[in-house]
């Protein structure tokens, strides 16, 4: 297990809190949950369009994933387990001639479930479960592929469960999400190359000469000159 550090976890934080645009996301997207509090078909499409452009989870057929939402919250309730992300997830088209085909929007699921149901959940996208598998030491060079959320919730829980300091899922996941963008931006472990594709407005964050930023940016990969194993 390669261990996180507590500085790490802080220096996401303060970078988080160093970028106007998401700090402007998060408070549009409670606005949102304090809108439209209920699963209602018309309300569902909101949240889906909202976390789709935001979240760019590539959704193309948003209608019928609003109206998958609604019918799973409406017939069996809200259960929050995992797998009742993966319920969420998994998609049977219904138009444009897609009748039957069925989709699976882990990323989408998860950002969606992480705002508006319960911060218990993490966000699960390529950048944070390459990082769970990374600090898990499972598959480093390749990287651990999660085939569902269960799978990527539990690794999740259980490195935060191993962390020497008390933290939050929210904030545990800012430090795999801005470290990981910062590593990929970079080719720095866990990625083998540099990376333009990655998040603007991070980018933007990371671009900034300020000498403050720069050194929380050497934070954030405190773990590649600190201790790197734990026994």
């Amino acid at each position: 297990m390669i261990k996180i550090f507590k500085e790490q976890v802080e220096s996401a934080i303060k970078l988080y809190d160093l970028s106007s645009e998401l700090l402007n996301i998060e408070k549009a997207l409670k606005k949102v949950r304090n809108t439209f509090p209920d699963f209602t078909l018309q309300s569902t499409l909101v949240k889906v369009a909202v976390v789709n452009s935001l979240y760019n989870t590539n959704i193309f057929r948003v209608y019928d994933v609003a109206y998958h939402i609604s019918e799973v919250v409406s017939q069996e309730g809200i259960t929050l387990e995992p797998e009742f992300v993966d319920r969420l997830s998994t998609v049977v088209l219904r138009s444009n001639g897609d009748n039957g085909k069925e989709k699976h929007y882990i990323s989408f699921s998860s950002a969606l479930a992480h705002i508006f149901l319960s911060e218990k959940f993490p966000i699960y996208n390529s950048v944070t479960t390459r990082m769970v598998a990374y600090h898990l030491n499972e598959e480093v060079k390749a990287g651990k592929k999660y085939t569902t959320y269960t799978d990527f919730y539990h690794d999740f829980y259980m490195l935060l469960n191993s962390l020497e300091f008390k933290t939050s899922v929210s904030e545990l996941h800012k430090y795999l999400w801005i470290s990981g963008e910062y590593r990929k931006l970079n080719g720095i472990k866990p990625w083998e190359n540099p990376s333009n594709e990655i998040n603007p407005d991070l980018k933007k964050l990371f671009k900034k000469g300020d000498e403050n930023v720069q050194k929380l940016l050497k934070d954030l990969i405190k773990d590649l000159y600190g201790p790197l194993f734990l026994e």
